[in-house]
């Protein structure tokens, strides 16, 4: 039986002028460690995420957010143990609290209906967020997430946060907890009411169930409706 083929993942890396791509085969392994999850399951969820969500990394995250390299700010990813994808720096000890999660952008939303919102995020998008115009779909946005293994999983779900610049969107309210917009805090979504997760579910599928509606709702609540959330999304 032929072994099972690596999981690859990539990044661009900008030196100076030039965008060059930083690709390596997951260490499994070490990511699992970090999580707490057993590397088998670790391993179908990592096939799973390559597969619907092929630009999103497994790395290292603290608080809700990507752990950045202490050298250059760099992610930190799991390439034979933990190092930085821009300096190849490794890294024996990860800062206490570090996890293992998810860091990428959801599917674009098309802005155009959103009229109080959309000429301030096309002339000003927020840092790390990308906005920009296809044919056929409009003005769009890419909105940047992250989703953190937490302890005990796949007992609990995973937990998936926007990054702080999600909050200068004009209309996004400052508060950390709601239950008009389903927020927990630090950016944390709420995304499943007690007894809806089931440990079969994975990330990929939260991503794809709960997490894009919640990008949706949440940019059409700082659109003015401010009953987006009013309907919860069910898998």
């Amino acid at each position: 039986m032929k072994p099972a083929a690596a999981v690859e993942q990539m990044v661009p890396i900008k030196r100076g002028d030039a965008v060059t791509h930083k690709r390596w085969a997951v260490d499994l392994a070490a990511a699992a460690r970090l999580a707490g999850v057993e590397v088998g399951r670790l391993t179908r969820e990592a096939r799973e995420m390559a597969e619907h969500f092929p630009r999103w990394v497994l790395a290292v995250t603290r608080e809700g957010q990507p752990a950045a390299c202490r050298a250059c700010d760099g992610l930190l990813v799991f390439d034979a143990g933990i190092r930085c994808a821009s300096c190849g720096k490794p890294v024996r000890e990860p800062a206490r609290g570090s996890r293992a999660g998810w860091f990428g952008v959801m599917p674009p939303v098309g802005i155009d209906g959103l009229a109080r919102i959309k000429d301030a995020l096309v002339a000003r998008p927020p840092r790390r967020h990308v906005v920009g115009h296809r044919a056929g779909l409009g003005h769009y946005m890419l909105v940047p997430l992250v989703v953190t293994y937490p302890a005990g999983y796949p007992a609990h779900p995973p937990d998936v946060f926007y990054l702080p610049e999600f909050r200068d969107i004009p209309g996004v309210p400052s508060a950390e907890y709601s239950h008009a917009f389903h927020m927990i805090g630090q950016g944390r979504m709420c995304l499943f009411a007690v007894g809806e997760w089931h440990d079969r579910m994975t990330a990929r599928e939260v991503l794809q169930q709960r997490a894009y509606a919640h990008v949706i709702k949440f940019l059409n609540y700082a659109n003015g409706k401010t009953d987006a959330f009013a309907i919860v999304s069910r898998s």
